[in-house]
Parts: structure tokens; C-alpha cells; sequence
């Protein structure tokens, strides 16, 4: 069984400000940086990584960080918290549609003409119609995710691999990631975006298994089998935020 992660909370100088992070150690071979979409900062570093080594890496990377932080900020005001009531809507795959609720012995979710229909017990609160939303689009999830591998997959220089194994996730920080072992995995909401975003995360990953960091061999593999994958990552930000 591996050791599990270990996360402490470091800071460094950047101009007048202190930028502070967590610092997550795993099994990983690479640095890795991210800011989540509350603006918040997260570096992880292999465990045998000498520390003063990851904190001037991470310096070096500060103009990018405070740039990421001003993106995010600038993407406020986020989508409200849903309620799950009659006539709001919801998104999947990039389109918005109406909620219909309507109360039955035998619930169940559709998404029939222009509207999810969800039927739910007379008394059932929001909540229980939020469990059964969930459900149905984890169940679309793992179908539609696994349509659209296939079809990258074909487009994909894979020269001779066999297709990763797919897992579906509700991943907080990022949209999607390769493991050593050739195990992808996608976030759940994903299956709220449309087909060309999810492609994108797909390619993105697809790509960790021939490159496993981001340099520029990496990006200019994304960039011959997505070259307007700026644009889709900027949509699939706004669309999810």
C-alpha cells in the first residue's frame, strides 16, 4: 500500500504580496502546479523533492500564479448554487434545459423534447431531486465519456497501445488525469459541457501518455490534434465556473 500524501502549508514573497499554498508530497516523478477556481494554490512534488527546491520553483511560477488568480477573479460572479425547482435549468452536454417536476410512484429522470423531466415521491424535498439528477448524469456520464474516447482514440497516434481504462470522478481541481499505469480519469461534470470540451480534456490526457509533463513536446502534440484547444479550455472554464 503506498504512504499517503502529505500536505503542509508553505508562502512565498512576490513583489509586495505573499502568495501562500499547500504543498501536497506523493509518488509523483514531476512538479505540478495549480489554482483552483477559489483561487487557492496547489504544488505537489515528488517526496524526495528537497523543499527549497520546490519553493524556488514555485517562485519562478509566480507571475503565472497571480495571473490565474486574476483570471479567476474576474470570472465572479459564479453560477448560483442550484435549488433543483421547477423551471431551473441545467445544463448537458453545453445546452441549458428547464427542470419538470412532476410527483409519481416510480421516479425516474428523462430528458424528453426541450426539458428533464424528473418524477419523484409527493413528499420528496430538493434534495432527493438532486440525488436523482446526480445519478442520471453519472449514468451519462460514464456512457458519453466513453463514446468520445473512442472516437479521439482513432484520431490519437496511439502506434500500437491498447486504450486506457476510463474512470469517471468527482474531481474538484482538475477536469481529467492519466495515471502512470495508462488510467484515465474525467470529472464528472464534464458531461454538463459540450462534445468539443470534452474532447479536449480527452486529447489533453491522451496526449500524458506520450509526454508526462506539460513541456513544449507536450503542447505541441495538443495543439496538432486540438488547434483550437485555447479556445475550447477558455469555454469549458466559462461554462463550468
Amino acid at each position: 500500500m503506498r504512504p499517503p500524501a502529505v500536505t503542509v502549508t508553505r508562502s512565498i514573497r512576490h513583489e509586495e504580496q505573499t502568495i501562500s499554498f499547500a504543498l501536497v508530497k506523493t509518488d509523483r516523478k514531476t512538479l505540478g502546479l495549480t489554482v483552483r477556481r477559489d483561487g487557492s494554490v496547489v504544488a505537489r512534488s515528488p517526496r524526495r523533492a528537497r523543499e527549497s527546491d520546490v519553493l524556488k520553483w514555485v517562485a519562478g511560477h509566480a507571475d503565472w500564479i497571480v495571473r490565474k488568480q486574476q483570471a479567476v477573479a474576474r470570472l465572479e460572479p459564479r453560477t448560483p448554487p442550484l435549488r433543483y425547482v421547477e423551471g431551473e435549468t441545467h445544463l448537458y452536454l453545453g445546452r441549458r434545459y428547464p427542470l419538470a417536476i412532476a410527483h409519481g410512484e416510480v421516479e425516474s429522470v428523462r430528458l424528453a423534447g426541450s426539458r428533464f423531466r424528473v418524477t419523484s415521491s409527493a413528499d420528496a424535498p430538493a434534495g432527493r431531486v438532486k440525488e436523482l439528477m446526480d445519478d442520471w448524469y453519472a449514468r451519462q456520464a460514464h456512457e458519453q465519456f466513453a463514446e468520445r474516447l473512442d472516437a479521439c482514440w482513432t484520431a490519437f497516434p496511439s502506434v500500437g497501445r491498447q486504450p486506457p481504462a476510463l474512470r469517471v470522478r468527482r474531481m474538484r481541481t482538475r477536469w481529467g488525469s492519466m495515471s502512470p499505469r495508462g488510467s484515465m480519469s474525467l470529472r464528472l461534470d464534464l458531461i454538463r459541457a459540450p462534445d468539443e470540451c470534452i474532447d479536449y480534456v480527452i486529447f489533453h490526457e491522451l496526449c500524458h501518455l506520450m509526454h508526462p509533463n506539460h513541456g513544449r513536446a507536450f503542447w505541441t502534440m495538443v495543439a496538432e490534434l486540438v488547434p483550437d484547444w485555447k479556445r475550447r479550455k477558455r469555454r469549458l472554464e466559462l461554462m463550468l465556473a
